[in-house]
């Protein structure tokens, strides 16, 4: 009796059930879809790293070597299982040109390696350690789409030729936010090149299981060993590589839960239509004596059916939309470890979320059983308040533009120009990059005393980057990278206090404010190197800063003394009426290869193009489930509305009113309320998806993000879509007027 109940319920009522199975494949399709993106970001990476062998501590290092120092060190230390020391052949990217693509904009440091022996081993498309014939290269997989390479193509550098024979996965540098890629070439070309670039040393560890990175970080500082560039550890590689594709995935995480909250809305509505058109029904089942638990049964039964068709749809969605969205992940890093279990964690994310949908149901149905027999025969609803069904309209309208707004939002944001405060770099008009050079403060020294007497120059800034034994306040040893220079003229974004305006202050930022406990205020002592003599100077905490640079574990200062620099920056903005473009010509041409020049909108381009352009699809995607969503909504609820206000339409109809009059009522109505849930969807989304956005982005050190609204979107695009949406299916739903008679209103029973 059961099934033929919920068989005939379901042919009854076609419209309630195909929009629940919706709403439930959709919400299982975008949960699902998030713990499958993160399992396979997380399993890929993972396994890269173990495939790849990734060192755990990394030194990058220019000028003399001292290896048999590095080697005595490796000897002391038991925590070491394995170290290399590879040479990196850095290139002039003017000289670089791949097909009839140049590298003259490129803002990476592109250089020449040789496979590993031990360990740090570049892999090809099928995880295989590659090996490489002479004249061949093989090329960074995260430009083969950039730069539209193919294999068999040619690379010149200078008068020099390779051929493409195909592309590898670097487990260390795969991710644009790295600042290097590494071109695989077999020994014999890289020795004949050698005369076309600077060479660069990378200082390479394996620790064993159980070591502490941070301690070992430490003691190669205190060592005294080669430390002419940028330090780079295992945890650093793994956030760098899941950065972009984790931004778009959490994007995606977000929107599910707002579909989740809508989905819980929109059936509960659902349920409450059916009661009304079944409460005759249901006073007939207790009248002759069906308890109250056999008829909640009987609507669980139907709801877990509908849940369990919505899960399936929802999880075959999920496989087929992670395709596209996950092309990008799979080719930097390769197929996850243990696809079995992700697809499993991925059906239970949608079981989830319909375990979440059918409480709610079983909640709304306790409320139903209040009605006595009597009250459900003669069609009453009982002593409850009226409910007025137009206001989900206007939450629901609110939560979908929400859903729109927030990844139009985050996009718009990364793009702009003063993002880059949240990074922890100025936002000047040019970034010229110092780096892997033998003598960078020489360098750095010569270019900006041209850049000093520049007279087209506005404001100029110059930023070396050492490395500083300091001691925390409880007697810790603390490594930083310390930064200094002039941080008034081009400040970042400050969460405490402020830039550090003297020697005597400091400013750390986020997460090393975190990992230490400091805060504005407190105080810590900074091993200064005084013509070769260790210094101790007490700085005080002058202000937390925002930085996902490094790993987001930066300080700066204004410490002039003779530490060496690991590299520098500077930051330019010209004069009104100079070309950019001119003077970055001017100034490029002819510089040494470790000098890069570019606007900081190349520069962001070229660190977070991939991130905008992730977080550009789930827009789209976005988009168009909120446009599916309302659809839905405004079918049922008005429907909803129409049925609960049937008497009023039919005494309007036997007072002379014409259908297309009452359907016009309804639609002025509906366009108000929907008008109320766009206004209150820009205000969340600006308020609560700026907060939430701020979260995330706070994870990585970015806190204090400022939302960059996109105008275009929120005030054009979204509220088109939102209304066309909604319009078209108010027009289906209020042809149900057409079905309203006069004489209905003469019915004394509802």
């Amino acid at each position: 009796m059961l099934r033929r109940l919920i068989t005939n319920d379901l042919r009854s009522n076609k419209l309630i059930s195909v929009s629940t199975v919706i709403f439930m494949a959709v919400t299982a399709m975008l949960l699902g879809l998030s713990v499958f993106l993160f399992g396979t970001l997380y399993s890929s990476i993972d396994s890269l790293m173990k495939k790849a062998e990734t060192p755990h501590f990394l030194q990058m290092h220019t000028g003399d070597l001292q290896k048999e120092k590095i080697i005595d060190f490796a000897k002391t230390r038991s925590d070491i299982e394995e170290m290399q020391i590879c040479n990196f052949l850095n290139l002039e990217n003017g000289q670089i040109k791949i097909g009839d693509r140049s590298f003259d904009s490129n803002m990476q440091d592109n250089g020449l390696f040789c496979q590993s022996d031990k360990f740090d081993f570049l892999l090809d498309a099928d995880d295989n350690i590659i090996s490489v014939s002479p004249g061949n290269v093989y090329v960074p997989v995260a430009y083969k789409n950039e730069y539209d390479i193919k294999v068999g193509d040619r690379m010149c550098i200078g008068t020099e030729q390779l051929n493409v024979a195909g592309f590898m996965r670097d487990s260390q540098m795969n991710s644009m936010m790295a600042s290097s890629k590494r071109f695989l070439v077999n020994e014999s070309d890289y020795d004949r090149l050698r005369s076309l670039g600077s060479e660069e040393y990378l200082i390479e560890f394996r620790l064993k299981n159980g070591s502490d990175i941070g301690s070992f970080s430490t003691a190669y500082k205190d060592a005294g060993l080669p430390s002419n560039g940028p330090t780079i550890t295992y945890p650093l590689i793994k956030l760098m590589n899941a950065l972009s594709d984790g931004i778009m995935i959490i994007v995606i995480l977000l929107v599910s839960f707002v579909v989740l909250y809508i989905s819980v809305m929109c059936i509960r509505y659902m349920i409450l239509t059916q009661l009304e058109k079944d409460r005759r029904e249901v006073g007939m089942l207790k009248a002759v004596g069906i308890s109250r638990k056999d008829i909640r049964r009987l609507y669980i039964s139907k709801y877990l059916l509908l849940s369990v068709i919505g899960c399936i749809l929802g999880v075959i969605l999920a496989g087929v939309i992670a395709v596209p969205l996950g092309r990008n992940m799979k080719a930097l890093y390769g197929e996850a470890d243990n696809p079995v279990l992700i697809h499993v964690l991925m059906i239970l994310g949608a079981v989830i979320s319909e375990v979440v949908i059918l409480f709610s149901v079983s909640h709304i149905l306790r409320k139903s059983e209040k009605i006595s027999a009597v009250e459900a025969l003669r069609g009453r609803e009982g002593k409850g308040r009226r409910r007025n069904l137009w206001i989900p309209i206007s939450v629901i309208t609110a939560a979908a533009v929400f859903m729109m707004m927030v990844p139009d939002c985050m996009r718009k944001t990364l793009s702009e120009p003063d993002f880059v405060r949240y990074m922890g770099i100025g936002n000047s008009q040019i970034r010229i990059d110092v780096r892997q050079s033998d003598d960078i403060g020489s360098s750095t020294d010569l270019l900006s005393e041209r850049i000093r007497k520049d007279p087209r120059v506005d404001k100029f800034s110059v930023m070396r980057t050492g490395s500083y034994k300091t001691t925390l306040p409880n007697g810790e040893s603390y490594n930083i990278m310390l930064e200094n220079g002039d941080h008034s003229a081009f400040p970042v974004n400050y969460i405490e206090g402020t830039y550090p305006g003297n020697e005597d202050e400091i400013a750390f930022s986020i997460l090393n404010s975190e990992e230490t406990g400091l805060k504005v205020g407190d105080k810590i002592t900074v091993s200064r190197n005084e013509g070769g003599n260790i210094e101790q100077r007490e700085c005080i905490i002058c202000g937390i800063y925002s930085d996902i640079t490094n790993g987001g574990k930066t300080a700066k200062g204004c410490i002039e003394d003779d530490t060496p620099s690991m590299w520098s920056v500077m930051y330019v903005t010209l004069k009104d009426g100079v070309s950019p473009e001119e003077w970055i010509t001017e100034y490029g041409s002819g510089s040494q290869e470790s000098i890069k020049i570019a606007m900081i909108s190349e520069y962001m381009n070229g660190m977070y193009g991939q991130t905008i352009r992730n977080i550009g699809n789930a827009s789209l995607m976005t988009k168009g489930v909120a446009c599916l969503v309302i659809v839905v909504v405004i079918l049922l609820l008005l429907r909803l509305v129409i049925w609960k206000e049937r008497r009023e339409s039919s005494l309007k109809k036997a007072l002379g009113l014409m259908a297309s009059q009452i359907r016009m009522d309804y639609l002025k109505k509906l366009i108000f309320y929907l008008l109320a849930g766009l206004i209150l969807g820009i205000i969340s989304g600006l308020i609560l998806g700026q907060r939430l956005a701020g979260g995330l982005l706070g994870m990585m050190g970015a806190k204090g993000l400022k939302f960059t609204m996109d105008p275009v979107s929120t005030f054009l695009i979204v509220p088109v879509l939102i209304l066309a949406s909604a319009i078209a299916a108010a027009v289906i739903s209020l042809r149900e007027i057409r079905n309203i008679r006069a004489y209905e209103c003469l019915n004394t029973r509802e």
